[in-house]
């Protein structure tokens, strides 16, 4: 398998996102090339933490994303991303080409993440917090595959989206051969503003997991200035050894944007959560539980573009030794 090196790959990135632009015909219009045009977007996450337990510090560059999407034509557009950066490696992220034959259906064949759980599905300037939820940290983890997925959008009082998605199984940017394919679904019901009901499903294997199923209902309720989100993910999956594994998280988070009238400063933004995961919480088998609180400072009219970060996390119980008390501080810039 043709593995490409990490120079190749953003060479490829940049000569690709500086010729796009000109792959047009002669023939259209100046007004038609400017409608395909791609767009480049750029997120890079920075952060200072501190180590309450332990009185130690590191400085972060947490993420550098570089993407770019488009259209084609009216039927085809595309999306391609990389980051020069998670958490200290470079990896291809999404690459996929959407189909859309008729209004408000959508087929997608490449690499994404796997449509499950909106909280995983945020990208990191959207993810409210310093660090990810247990969650998308340890649940969700490595639900990033290459696969085709179809969405259809119906219209009307109560909105519905029903996605569904076929996949390798095998991970980000691992085409390895499969008898059969791992199979996603989800069901959204609701606007982006007001209630929202969401219901996840995923299915198949997964290294060192066999009968891999997964299970989650998300809750939330949203304005033009206020949050209010939780999500729950039920894991069951059979091991090497043939016994049987479970493990579950739940989360809840909210925030609220306060605008502010000054010349430095658009918004001012207090965030909470509080999330745990374990083999099994309502029976309180839980790994770890933390609290987070917060404020971000937003220099931008819109959330999540140009930010400075500062939260702070409170573990009650964790098993993990890796997870201590924490203050973070963290930049966000996204264009």
């Amino acid at each position: 398998m043709y593995k490409t090196g990490k120079k190749e790959a953003v060479i490829i990135f940049i000569v690709l996102s500086l010729i796009s632009p000109f792959r047009l015909t002669g023939q259209e219009s100046s007004g038609k090339m400017s409608e395909y045009i791609p767009d480049i977007d750029v997120i890079l996450k920075t952060k200072l933490e501190h180590d309450l337990d332990n009185s130690l510090m590191r400085f972060e560059v947490r993420n550098a994303r570089f993407g770019l999407r488009g259209k084609i034509n009216e039927k085809m557009s595309y999306r391609t991303q990389l980051d020069l950066s998670d958490e200290g490696q470079m990896k291809m992220l999404d690459a996929y080409i959407r189909f859309t034959p008729v209004k408000n259906l959508d087929f997608y064949l490449g690499q994404r993440k796997i449509p499950f759980s909106t909280d995983y599905m945020r990208n990191p300037a959207e993810n409210i917090f310093a660090n990810r939820s247990f969650l998308s940290k340890y649940i969700n983890n490595g639900l990033r595959d290459i696969g085709f997925f179809a969405s259809y959008k119906f219209s009307g009082t109560l909105p519905l989206e029903i996605i569904a998605g076929a996949v390798n199984g095998t991970g980000n940017n691992n085409p390895q051969w499969i008898s059969r394919p791992n199979f996603a679904g989800r069901i959204l019901v609701g606007n982006e503003t007001g209630f929202r009901t969401v219901l996840n499903a995923y299915y198949g294997e997964a290294p060192d997991k066999i009968h891999l199923a997964m299970f989650g209902a998300e809750f939330r309720y949203a304005s033009e200035s206020f949050l209010i989100e939780s999500e729950y993910i039920s894991r069951n999956w059979t091991d090497t050894l043939s016994f049987s594994q479970h493990d579950d998280g739940l989360y809840i988070h909210s925030y609220y944007h306060f605008p502010v009238r000054n010349e430095l400063v658009k918004m001012i933004t207090p965030v909470f959560r509080w999330d745990f995961t374990g083999s099994s919480i309502f029976s309180n088998n839980i790994d770890v539980n933390r609290l987070t609180i917060g404020f971000n400072t937003g220099f931008d009219s819109r959330p999540f573009y140009s930010e400075i970060r500062l939260n702070y996390e409170n573990y009650f119980r964790g098993t993990l030794p890796i997870h201590t008390d924490k203050l973070t501080l963290e930049f966000i810039a996204r264009f």
